[in-house]
């Protein structure tokens, strides 16, 4: 087996993970902005949210798996869990380590609070599915600074074009993007008035 098979192993699902993060968040944010109608999609495709965030989390498994398997950069399950547990050795900083382990206890709040969606109060699922921001912000700091693929062209590409779906697409949702369902109330009439329509 080639020796540095764990090491581009970590890269590969490294990447795969935080591509996929961003299309969780991009895909969340045209249902929710209703930019894409859900009236007439395929249930998988409304369902695309849930299954691009799971995939999030089997690959972030595998990228930290393989880092452990890795044995130049030789990380062990404390330094894989503990923000800044690692001291910066093997060429890397323990902030860009930090900032990974920070994004992947946040996506594990958003992602096992999103499981149990229907047992708890809609506000407070709400509140902490608003953590997924944070996350793509801390794996963006996690990939700038301990990434060695940052001076790719394609993947400069491919970070650019994602991130700016994402950034026109939060914008849209807080300057009030989000389209208001139309609720009809059919009042009937009482004696002697008509039945009223909203």
């Amino acid at each position: 087996m080639n020796p540095k098979f764990y090491w581009y192993l970590s890269r590969a699902s490294g990447i795969v993970a935080g591509v996929l993060l961003l299309l969780t968040l991009i895909w969340g944010l045209l249902l929710t902005t209703r930019l894409i109608e859900r009236r007439g999609l395929p249930a998988w495709l409304t369902d695309l949210h849930r299954q691009l965030g799971g995939l999030t989390m089997v690959f972030i498994a595998i990228h930290m798996g393989s880092l452990m398997g890795d044995k130049f950069s030789k990380i062990s399950v404390k330094e894989l869990f503990i923000p800044f547990a690692s001291s910066a050795r093997a060429g890397y900083e323990a902030g860009p380590i930090a900032w990974g382990i920070a994004a992947f206890w946040g996506l594990l709040v958003v992602e096992g609070t999103s499981l149990v969606q229907r047992r708890m109060p809609r506000k407070w699922w709400r509140g902490l599915h608003y953590l997924s921001y944070p996350v793509a912000l801390l794996v963006a700091l996690h990939v700038l600074t301990g990434g060695t693929d940052v001076n790719n062209r394609v993947f400069q590409i491919a970070s650019l074009v994602l991130m700016t779906m994402l950034t026109f697409l939060t914008f849209y949702r807080l300057l009030g993007g989000r389209e208001k369902t139309k609720r009809t109330v059919v009042r009937p009439p009482t004696a002697g008035t008509p039945p009223t329509v909203r």
